[in-house]
């Protein structure tokens, strides 16, 4: 199984910044974002969506038991849960992003991005909005002012970029969303990139991962309920494969849920260590903060004129 295969196959599972072996602080300074696991989360003021439930999370220790029981059983019903509530909710946001990602078996340096998004909606079977995404790159520096912009069904249903960078940063192009030279930089597709879609594909690896270990004693899930994001109460959920088998497509993933927004706001993926007692290689990592849901962003706002403004 190629390292490729298995970044794009868990992308959503694994998307966004710091290791949480051990569940250590995430330190990406640039960004402004701490990972921690307090002994008690204070509420911030932010206006809570409506709660979804989370008592779909159990601690599972592994050990031999029955296919019902099986311990992704629960993480599945909770991913389901907050795919639905996320359709019928969020209309659009804006959040930070950083990332990191090993692409052709080398470790990226930390992204930084901006990004702006309305998900895709639906009335009578109908498309009433299409997929659109902005991103405004913050470094590192030979990417610093990249913009780039998507709007499916638009302009060809081309990517467009501003180049950004020391060099001929005014420069804007168009580029397949979905070829090579977008896959250098990042393993995510950008039509999968919102919260709808992260949760899609962390559903398909889920059900792979359950036809993989049918038994379930090769997966261990830890419910961490104290976690925090940037000072904001978060719950972690994290699987782990302590041996690799066929169909399993990695060592250990984690995902982290805002416990007021109701939002994935962390994923991070790991591969199985080379030999025993070795760290396991981060994979991937992404982390969304300052997330504002339902800002009402307009047209303008992915009209390609904004690759060209000051």
């Amino acid at each position: 199984m190629s390292r490729r295969w298995l970044c794009t196959g868990v992308a959503a599972l694994l998307t966004f910044s710091g290791t949480v072996s051990g569940l250590q602080g995430v330190h990406a300074q640039q960004a402004g974002t701490v990972v921690t696991t307090p002994t008690s989360a204070t509420p911030t003021s932010a206006t809570p969506a409506s709660a979804t439930p989370a008592e779909a999370f159990r601690p599972v220790v592994a050990g031999p038991r029955p296919v019902a029981s099986h311990p992704l059983t629960s993480v599945l019903k909770f991913a389901h849960e907050e795919r639905a509530y996320l359709q019928h909710a969020v209309r659009d946001f804006t959040c930070r992003v950083t990332k990191r990602e090993r692409i052709d078996g080398e470790l990226q340096d930390y992204y930084y991005i901006d990004m702006r998004l309305r998900e895709q909606t639906y009335a009578g079977g109908q498309e009433t909005q299409p997929l659109s995404v902005f991103l405004e790159f913050l470094g590192p520096s030979d990417v610093e002012g990249r913009r780039a912009l998507f709007v499916a069904g638009q302009n060809d249903n081309r990517l467009l970029v501003r180049k950004g960078g020391r060099r001929f940063g005014y420069v804007v192009i168009d580029v397949d969303p979905f070829g090579e030279s977008v896959k250098r930089e990042s393993l995510m597709p950008i039509n999968e990139i919102g919260f709808s879609h992260l949760l899609d594909k962390t559903i398909r690896t889920l059900e792979q991962d359950v036809v993989a270990d049918p038994s379930g004693d090769n997966t261990i899930v830890e419910h961490i309920t104290t976690a925090t994001i940037n000072g904001r109460p978060c719950e972690m959920l994290r699987i782990t494969h302590p041996l690799r088998r066929d169909g399993l497509q990695f060592y250990s993933a984690s995902m982290t849920i805002d416990s007021e927004l109701h939002v994935p706001v962390r994923f991070d993926v790991y591969d199985w260590p080379e030999t025993p007692g070795q760290d396991p290689p981060l994979m991937a990592e992404f982390t969304y903060t300052n997330v504002t849901l339902n800002v009402n962003l307009d047209d303008a706002t992915f009209a390609p004129a904004i690759l060209r403004r000051p």
